[in-house]
C-alpha cells in the first residue's frame, strides 16, 4: 500500500545489506538495537509509524520474524501508519532478545553478542549496535563499569585506553561518549492465565470447555480473578499449587472457581510459568516479589533479579544460576518455545526436562511464556476423553487480552488478575491504575513543568543526589526499597515498571544518529503514540510518560541546541565538545 510523508528529515546515505529495499526510495538511514521482548511489538509498531516499516525479529535458533499490523491513530491530527510515515528514509530495526541480552550487546556494541543472524540467510544482519531497551535498570555499579571497566550482563569491558584481550570488550565510555538512559514508557507486570480449565470429548464428536467461575468478573471480559500479596507470595514461591486451594476461594468471595456447570471434583494443578532467559519483566517481577513476600515464610526473592531463582540450563545448553533468599530451586521444566505446549510434540531441554509441581516451568521471551499459558490442547477423538490444564505466569500487557487485540501478537484469549496493591485495593493492569503507580516521580533536576531546576551537589558529582548528568539517576533502581517496587497509591496497580532506553552520546556515523535523534523526537512528542485516550501505548496495555518526562528528555538527550546546557545530548563526532573529533573520542564512536 502507498505510504504517504508528513514529514522529511534530512538525507539518507546507505541502505544496509540483508533487510528489503524501500520501493522509490534510493537510500536509507538505518539504526539498529536490541533488547526487552516486553515492549517490543509496541516499539516496533511506533517504528513503523514513523519510517520503514520492517518485521519484528525474535531471538531463536534460528531467529524468526513476525509482521506487526500497522497501527490507526483516530485521535487529533489523525495518523493511519498503513499509509502514512513520518520519515521514509528511516528504518529502526530491533530484534526481541531479552533486556539482559540487550544490556550485553549495549556495553560490548557488539552484534555477535545479540546473536545477530539474518533469519533468512544465516549471515550477520546488523552492522553495530546503536541502541538497547530493557526494563532492568542500569545503577551506580553498572554506570561505573560503563564508564571505567567491569562485568556486566557476563560482558567485560576494559578500562579507559586499554586494548581488550580476547572475549572482552573495547571501554564504551572512552568510545562512545557518556551512557544514555531513559524511560520509554510505564508498564504493567500482569499475571496471566487461559480462563479454560478443562475440555471434554463429548459422544457427539464436539468439545466442552469449563472454565474458571469468577466472583468478580471485569466488564469487559479480560479476567478478574482476584489475587491477595500473600496469594501470589505463595503460589510462586510453589506453596499453592492447586486452583481448589482454600485461599484461592476465600479471595473469589468464598465461591468456588469451579465452573458451575463442571460436575466433576474441581481439582486443577497448578503449574507457575516464568522466563528462561535474562529479562527486564522478570527484574520488575522480582522486584515487587521482593518487596511483597519480604515476610513470608518461605519466600525465595531477595530482591530485584533478572533470572529467576534456582539452577537451570537454558535453551543455549548454559548452565544459569541464581541464589535463592530461602535456598529452594524455584525453576523445574525449560521449554522449547517452537514445540507444543502439551503432550507429545512438548520439547524440554535436556538437564530440565520434566515440569515439577511448585516450580516454574520456564520459556524464552514474553512470547514464549505467553504461548505456554494458552490452553491449546484437544482432547482425543475419544468421548469422555478429557484434558485439564491450569497455568499461571508473569507477562507484558500487550500479550494479553485488551492490549493483544492492537499489537495482534497472537489469538490467545488470556485473562489477567486483579492484584491487591500496598494499600489493600485490587486493582487490574490497567492504564490508569500503573500511571497511579508512576505517581508524582519526576526526572532528577527537574519541576512538574520538566524545566531544568539545577541541584548545588550535581554540580559536584554527588552520587547521592539525583543529577541529570547520572544515567543512572533516570530511572527506579532495580531493587526492592524503589517507591515502584511495591506502589502505595490505593489507586496503584501493584507490579510495575519502566521500559528504558540505552544509547551512546556520541556517534561516528551520522546517518545512525540522525534516525535516533528523529524517533525519539516523533516518540516523546507525537499524539500518535502518546495520547492518553486512543494512543498505541494505551492501545498496548501501557502508560506514556507524564508530559514533564517527555519535555526533560527531549530537552536533555535530543534538542541539538542543548537548551539547557546539560552537555548530554546525543551528537554525531566533532559537533560538540563533549564529543570531540580527536582525543579519546577519534574511534569509531557508536558504530
Amino acid at each position: 500500500m502507498l505510504r504517504t510523508v508528513q514529514f522529511l528529515a534530512s538525507a539518507a546515505v546507505v541502505v544496509a545489506a540483508g533487510l528489503p529495499a524501500v520501493s522509490g526510495a534510493q537510500t536509507v538511514l538505518n539504526a539498529y538495537g536490541n533488547g526487552a521482548s516486553l515492549p517490543a511489538p509496541y516499539w516496533r509498531q511506533a517504528a513503523d509509524c514513523y519510517g520503514v516499516k520492517t518485521d519484528l525479529i525474535f531471538a531463536g535458533t534460528p531467529p524468526t520474524t513476525q509482521t506487526l499490523p500497522d497501527f490507526n491513530f483516530a485521535g487529533t491530527p489523525p495518523q493511519d501508519c498503513a499509509t502514512t510515515d513520518f520519515n521514509p528514509n528511516h528504518r529502526v530495526t530491533y530484534k526481541s532478545t531479552g533486556s539482559g541480552t540487550g544490556i550485553a550487546a549495549f556495553y560490548s556494541h557488539s552484534p555477535a553478542v545479540a546473536g545477530d543472524i539474518d533469519p533468512a540467510e544465516g549471515t550477520q544482519l546488523f552492522p553495530a549496535i546503536h541502541y538497547a531497551l530493557s526494563e532492568t535498570s542500569l545503577g551506580t555499579s553498572d554506570v561505573n563499569a560503563y564508564n571505567n571497566g567491569g562485568t556486566v550482563q557476563g560482558v567485560t569491558v576494559v578500562a579507559p585506553g586499554v586494548t581488550p584481550p580476547s572475549g572482552q570488550y573495547p571501554n564504551p565510555r572512552y568510545n562512545y561518549g557518556a551512557m544514555v538512559q531513559f524511560p520509554l514508557l510505564i508498564a504493567p507486570v500482569t499475571i496471566a492465565y487461559d480462563p479454560v480449565y478443562k475440555k471434554v470429548r463429548q459422544g457427539d464428536g464436539s468439545i466442552t470447555e469449563y472454565s474458571y467461575n469468577l466472583n468478580f468478573p471485569r466488564a469487559d471480559g479480560t479476567g478478574g480473578l482476584r489475587l491477595s500479596q500473600l496469594a501470589v507470595c505463595q503460589i510462586f514461591n510453589g506453596q499453592i499449587k492447586n486452583w481448589n486451594f482454600a485461599r484461592l476461594t476465600q479471595l473469589n468471595g468464598n465461591v468456588s472457581l469451579k465452573d458451575p456447570s463442571d460436575s466433576d471434583t474441581f481439582s486443577v494443578p497448578l503449574q507457575i510459568v516464568g522466563r528462561q532467559d535474562s529479562s527486564g519483566t522478570t527484574s520488575l517481577w522480582t522486584r515487587f516479589l521482593a518487596n511483597a513476600c519480604a515476610a513470608v515464610p518461605g519466600n525465595n526473592y531477595g530482591d530485584s533479579t533478572s533470572r529467576l531463582p534456582g539452577t537451570y540450563k537454558d535453551a543455549g545448553g548454559s548452565t544459569r544460576t541464581t541464589t535463592a533468599a530461602n535456598g529452594d530451586d524455584l525453576v523445574g521444566a525449560v521449554w522449547d518455545k517452537t514445540s507444543d505446549n502439551f503432550g507429545a510434540g512438548r520439547v524440554f531441554y535436556t538437564g530440565n526436562d520434566a515440569e515439577v509441581a511448585g516450580k516454574y516451568t520456564v520459556a524464552d521471551g514474553n512470547d514464549g511464556v505467553a504461548k505456554y499459558l494458552d490452553f491449546t490442547q484437544d482432547p482425543t477423538s475419544t468421548p469422555g476423553d478429557t484434558v485439564i490444564q491450569g497455568r499461571m505466569g508473569y507477562v507484558g500487557p500487550d500479550y494479553v487480552l485488551p492490549g493483544v487485540l492492537f499489537t495482534e501478537q497472537n489469538t490467545f484469549n488470556l485473562h489477567t488478575s486483579d492484584v491487591q496493591n500496598a494499600a489493600g485495593a485490587f486493582r487490574a493492569p490497567t492504564p490508569v491504575a500503573i500511571n497511579a503507580a508512576f505517581g508524582s516521580v519526576l526526572p532528577p533536576e527537574t519541576n512538574s513543568s520538566g524545566v531544568y531546576t539545577p541541584v548545588g551537589a550535581c554540580a559536584s558529582n554527588d552520587l547521592s543526589a539525583r543529577c541529570r548528568n547520572q544515567p543512572q539517576d533516570w530511572v527506579e533502581p532495580a531493587s526492592k526499597t524503589s517507591p515502584l517496587a511495591n506502589p502505595t497509591d490505593v489507586r496503584a496497580y501493584a507490579i510495575v515498571g519502566t521500559s528504558n532506553y540505552l544509547g551512546y552520546s556520541c556517534y561516528a556515523v551520522n546517518s545512525s544518529r540522525t534516525v535516533l535523534n528523529g524517533f525519539i523526537t516523533y516518540y516523546m512528542k507525537n499524539r500518535t503514540i502518546s495520547d492518553n485516550a486512543l494512543g498505541l501505548l494505551v492501545s498496548s496495555g501501557f502508560m506514556p510518560l507524564p508530559p514533564a518526562w517527555r519535555v526533560a528528555i527531549q530537552r536533555t538527550f535530543n534538542d541539538p541546541t542543548d537548551p539547557d546546557g546539560t552537555q548530554l545530548t546525543i551528537h554525531t563526532r566533532g559537533q560538540r565538545s563533549w564529543c570531540p573529533n580527536t582525543g579519546e573520542f577519534g574511534r569509531p564512536i557508536g558504530g
